[in-house]
């Protein structure tokens, strides 16, 4: 690889250890391998248990494994005063990564405890989720129909479909199957389906099961609908509690931006690039990342330079945490393939990442927390050379 800066990086994927649209860890790293991915990231909510599987995959592909986890913040302030970070649909939740944890996790208990705090709490959600969603069934008598039972069972969810944690995705997943297993005509699955919806009419072509979980997600799980439960907050760390476990884990906190991800309009907190870049640095938040198949071209840009011209570095990925196979090598909204441009900044933040993990093992000190008296910028530099010739080590360039 004579130009490493030309290959894919993806920093942010889902697996089955949360919910992705991939049937294995193994066929995640087999499709970033097969699309020229070099430095895959590992990103599951709050849960590291798929670390051993992805990097014991990324060995076999020859694709550099970045580890981190997804997990939620929640500002009770920006709640109450209706401000969004990046979550277009609930003021105040902020989703937040940690990027460049090393493996094997050398975590502390109290961080162990915390997660499993953490996901208690979340599966404490979804249980409610499912017992509303029964009511639901029972109240609209579409408990059974035509002799099948559209019930859901959380423990029948959670040891078929996933690796432990059940999520949104499962149960409309799970709804899904049971309304396609009934032998019904299109007149008749369009009827079931306007009673779930309480009279709605559906909007999506039935066969087309993707369309379906989302519609069936969209009329039963969000707010104001019959299954939504509010978030407890033992799931939520505020900001500031959200940053630090980061850093006392190892890792860099990283901020995810949804710019214009949602009906082409940026959030309150998000709708300046300049304002944002400022806001996270006197946060102490020095890393972000883009779903860039969310985003225009122009817009990416506009962001991406914003927080590079303060030295902040970037990353992109793909989620992979809907039911759709989409490509593993990210470009922005339509399919359009970044510039140079970005693919070098891009590359950039991928190598730091990989030079923080590589140092973090040998017990040296991170991007984060670095005892020289250098600038961001200059971290940037001497972490991209560590973390490019890590890199290029185990994809076989020369």
């Amino acid at each position: 690889m004579s130009n490493p800066q030309s290959s894919f990086t993806n920093l942010h994927i889902h697996t089955p250890y949360s919910f992705s649209a991939f049937s294995s860890v193994e066929q995640a790293v087999q499709l970033a391998k097969k699309e020229g991915v070099t430095a895959l990231g590992i990103s599951d909510f709050d849960t590291i248990d798929g670390y051993p599987e992805f990097a014991q995959a990324c060995k076999a592909a020859s694709v550099y494994p970045c580890f981190g986890i997804e997990t939620m913040a929640l500002s009770v302030e920006d709640q109450e005063r209706g401000r969004r970070w990046n979550d277009p649909g609930n003021p105040g939740r902020i989703y937040f990564c940690a990027k460049g944890l090393t493996f094997p996790s050398n975590l502390s208990q109290s961080v162990r405890n915390l997660l499993r705090q953490k996901h208690e709490a979340m599966q404490a959600q979804i249980r409610e989720m499912v017992s509303r969603v029964n009511h639901h069934l029972d109240a609209v008598g579409l408990a059974e129909y035509q002799g099948k039972s559209l019930r859901l069972d959380y423990e029948l969810i959670r040891s078929t479909m996933t690796e432990g944690t059940v999520r949104e995705h499962h149960l409309v997943k799970s709804l899904q199957k049971r309304i396609a297993e009934v032998e019904t005509s299109p007149d008749e699955r369009e009827e079931l389906l306007r009673g779930l919806y309480g009279g709605t009419e559906s909007k999506v072509d039935v066969s087309d099961s993707v369309a379906l979980q989302d519609e069936l997600r969209a009329n039963l799980l969000k707010a104001g609908k019959p299954a939504f439960v509010p978030e407890d907050t033992l799931g939520y760390l505020s900001f500031e509690a959200a940053r630090d476990l980061i850093v006392d884990m190892g890792g860099i906190p990283c901020y995810p931006i949804l710019a214009d991800g949602t009906k082409g309009e940026p959030t309150e907190i998000e709708a300046d690039p300049d304002r944002l870049a400022e806001e996270l640095l006197e946060r102490k938040v020095y890393c972000v990342e883009f779903i860039p198949a969310r985003n225009d071209i122009d817009v990416l840009r506009s962001y991406v330079r914003a927080l590079h011209a303060r030295g902040v570095p970037a990353l992109c990925g793909t989620e992979h945490n809907t039911p759709a196979l989409e490509p593993m090598a990210p470009a922005c909204k339509g399919g359009v393939p970044f510039d140079e441009e970005m693919k070098d900044i891009f590359w950039e933040g991928a190598c730091v990442i990989a030079g923080h993990q590589r140092m973090k093992s040998l017990g040296q000190d991170g991007f984060i927390g670095s005892s020289k008296p250098d600038t961001l910028a200059a971290r940037v530099t001497r972490f991209r050379e560590i973390g490019e010739r890590e890199i290029l080590n185990v994809v076989g360039a020369h």
